[in-house]
């Protein structure tokens, strides 16, 4: 930082539109507030050859300033130290309140404004040894300072006191003069050439003084008052002969004339984010003109305003007034609004002459294929550099970055860069040569929409086996006609379909080999017909794919299935039926099966071979006199071509149903009346059951007591017919008698019942 570039911590600062106001300020000591606002930016990647360097433990920034071949950083309660290439050293400790920084023209010397102290303090910029502390005890929160030979100029008063002034304070004698006093709060300052300027801030309209102070007192020339507002930081040439104004008016920043007070040049474009910071390189030959949001940092020609360069950096917002020039480097701090991190920017031979790096892409490319880019290296004036070194980046869609091979450009600065994108995607390349002394480093990108690799795959097999062995599958995968560069998984699924049923099943994932071939074997325990699909799911780089391959098995096995009618009676016929399947194709008759049957728990016994039709159906029947379980065992003995069967069919044969019916002559009865009751027994799908049959007959009374009767014959045709005198009881109670007429059955026909009822009553007729 040049003696003439000042900057503080104290800056009012005032976003128009959708940036929300907000100003700058910590308590210091209860003169000082400052309230820190950061209005959210979306700001590009910083170039490689940059560098960004977090500062741990920083809450809040104010001042920057460089020399010594060091960097300094006003923290409120220390100075942060960094060497030249932005990498911090050390730090500088007990300096409650340090906002304010200037340096001295050789470096060796720099002085801290210490708000809650009151103090400026020295210090030795080799050792960083604090060599004194200027105490200005009568004037609140000193803060901002300028530099011009030995005399010190601060900026004091704590922010909306109206207590505000400026000191002139000479550094052999350690004795501040009052030069203005009165102000909102602590004015900016900035000195050099004989020139002082200084500028309120947190008002609006501004107005920037400007005294002659090439005498022993200050003389004031006038006010820069046409078009200034929200001033944010000011500079001042090394001659003294131009003020650059950073605010939110104008919109860009303003170089006025310290001798006409005119307005003579602007630095950057119209419309691009309103100014918070300028710094002046040490010869006056450059301006960094720093900006809220993008882009945050331009480098101009300070005599003619070109832009000369641009810097971006995602890390965050440019600080109010933090910029300084160290070298051809140009540093500034960024603060991250959303986690509150402070970080040191150094942008790498800001000022170094620039030439021209082109990259070309091409319009299209597919994943896993070879693409290729080119461009040129050439400096401003046309000429070639010769043979340069260039490195390569490669960032794929999530962000990730890999270097590629760097590359050599030839004499007249051209280069190609091949590369394989491993995935699909906007895929982005950067070209960076490092420059050299007397130029600056640049770069330069491309974005490739990549497309997925168009994947193929193929299998085959034999078109025929056997059930029981090996099936032998083979064949590859290919993305964009190229084996996969690394192994991948392929998914096995199977079904199958026979006369017996079908199936569908995963088989164990398959892995390709480095070509990309891969191979299955497969034992299929049945017959019949087999697809194979084998699949790749895809993936950021390649198309999924799938393939099948269709295989007829052929099979020995066959199959007797087989049923017995489901309600079959004793005494009558019944059928049993079945068929011979064979696995895969069909069995064809007449051929001839065997039979066993096993009746209840007696032996089985053979019974006569049963001959099946053509389609080698079979079917025959059986009789069982009684009811009872049956089992059959029929069997194959199989052929030339299949092997045999057999199935164990097993039914049961029920009784036949058996009816009893009763009814009584006279169901209401006086008491010592006799009961007659006549009925029958027959089976319900045979008839009467051809001879006598003992029937036992219960009495049960109102009581429920049981009174076992003499047991009741029926006539051959089934019919019966008994007499009974139930006990005398009470009329007045109507009495029911029941009786409970039953057959006990037997193996061939199943027991049966009924029951009757009577009434006894005083008149035999029902009770009204």
């Amino acid at each position: 930082m040049s003696p003439s570039r000042l900057s503080s911590l104290s800056r009012g600062r005032k976003a128009l539109h959708s940036a929300s106001t907000a100003r700058r300020f910590a308590a210091l000591a209860g003169c000082l507030a400052l309230a820190m606002g950061m209005a959210v930016a979306v700001a590009s990647p910083a170039s490689a050859a940059d560098t960004t360097t977090h500062l741990e433990g920083v809450t809040g920034v104010g001042d920057v300033a460089a020399g010594n071949g060091k960097v300094f950083v006003a923290a409120l309660d220390k100075v942060v130290v960094a060497d030249s290439n932005g990498a911090v050293t050390a730090s500088i400790n007990n300096l409650s309140g340090a906002v304010g920084l200037a340096i001295a023209a050789d470096g060796s010397r720099l002085y801290v404004a210490l708000s809650n102290s009151r103090e400026v303090a020295e210090v030795d910029t080799t050792t960083l040894a604090i060599t004194r502390r200027i105490g200005l005890t009568a004037y609140a929160c000193p803060t901002n300072l300028a530099l011009d030979g030995s005399r010190l100029w601060v900026g004091y008063g704590c922010y909306g006191s109206w207590s505000g002034g400026i000191l002139s304070l000479d550094l052999a004698t350690s004795t501040p003069t009052v030069v203005a006093a009165g102000m909102y709060g602590p004015p900016l300052v900035a000195a050099a050439g004989g020139v002082l300027a200084a500028a309120e801030i947190g008002v609006s309209p501004g107005s920037i003084q400007v005294y002659d102070v090439s005498g022993p007192t200050a003389t004031q020339r006038g006010t820069i008052s046409n078009n200034v507002s929200s001033l944010r930081d000011i500079g001042i040439t090394p001659d003294g002969r131009t003020i650059i104004s950073a605010g939110s008016s104008p919109t860009n920043h303003a170089g006025w004339d310290t001798t006409t007070l005119a307005q003579i040049r602007t630095y950057g474009q119209s419309g691009w984010w309103w100014p918070n910071a300028v710094a002046i390189s040490p010869d006056g030959a450059f301006v960094a003109a720093g900006r809220e949001y993008g882009p945050p940092v331009s480098i101009h020609d300070t005599a003619t305003a070109t832009t000369l360069h641009q810097g971006d950096n995602q890390a965050g917002d440019l600080v109010a007034g933090a910029l300084t020039f160290s070298g051809t480097d140009v540093f500034g701090v960024l603060r991250d609004s959303s986690t509150g991190r402070f970080s040191l920017w150094r942008m790498q031979g800001a000022t170094l002459a620039a030439f021209a790096l082109a990259l070309s892409v091409p319009q299209s490319a597919t994943a896993l294929q070879p693409l290729t880019l080119t461009g040129r290296l050439t400096f401003a004036d046309g000429s070639t550099p010769g043979a340069q070194q260039l490195t390569v980046t490669r960032r794929l869609p999530d962000g990730t970055t890999a270097s590629l091979p760097a590359v050599t450009t030839a004499t007249d600065g051209t280069f190609t860069v091949t590369d394989t994108p491993p995935v699909a995607g906007d895929v982005t390349y950067q070209v960076i040569w490092d420059g050299d002394p007397a130029h600056r480093w640049s770069a330069a990108s491309g974005t490739v929409t990549v497309a997925k690799s168009q994947s193929t795959l193929s299998v085959s097999g034999p078109a025929t086996g056997q059930a029981g062995q090996e099936v032998r599958l083979t064949g590859s995968l290919r993305f964009g006609g190229q084996a996969p560069p690394a192994p991948v998984t392929l998914t096995v699924a199977r079904t199958f379909s026979n006369n017996f049923g079908s199936g569908e099943d995963q088989l164990a994932p398959v892995t390709t080999g480095a070509d990309g071939s891969f191979s299955i074997v497969d034992v299929p325990a049945q017959g019949g017909q087999y697809r194979y699909t084998v699949a790749w799911a895809g993936d950021k780089a390649s198309t999924a794919a799938s393939a099948t391959v269709d295989v007829n098995l052929s099979s020995t096995t066959s199959r007797l299935t087989g049923s017995m009618d489901q309600y079959p009676f004793a005494g009558e016929t019944y059928s049993v039926t079945g068929r011979i399947l064979f696995e895969v194709g069909s069995c064809q008759g007449p051929t001839t099966v065997h039979v066993t049957r096993k009746v209840g728990s007696r032996k089985a016994e053979q019974r006569q071979d049963v001959t099946t039709d053509a389609a080698c159906n079979f079917r025959f029947e059986d009789t069982q006199p009684i009811a009872t379980p049956v089992t059959y065992t029929v069997t194959w003995d199989g052929d030339s071509s299949h092997r045999g069967s057999s199935v164990i069919i097993e039914g049961y044969v029920w009784y036949q149903p058996v009816s009893v019916t009763a009814t009584v002559e006279d169901q209401y009865l006086t008491p010592g009346q006799e009961a007659v009751i006549n009925g029958s027994i027959v089976g319900e799908r045979t008839g009467p059951l051809g001879e006598p049959l003992s029937l036992s007959v219960t009495r049960y009374g109102p009581d429920g007591s049981a009174v076992r009767l003499r047991d009741v014959k029926t006539a051959k045709d089934g019919t019966f017919s008994f007499r009974d005198t139930p006990p005398p009881l009470d009329p007045a109670t109507n009495p029911r008698y029941l009786y409970v007429i039953e057959w006990a059955g037997n193996p061939t026909y199943a027991s049966s019942g009924v029951i009757v009822a009577v009434y006894i009553t005083a008149t035999g007729s029902p009770s009204p």
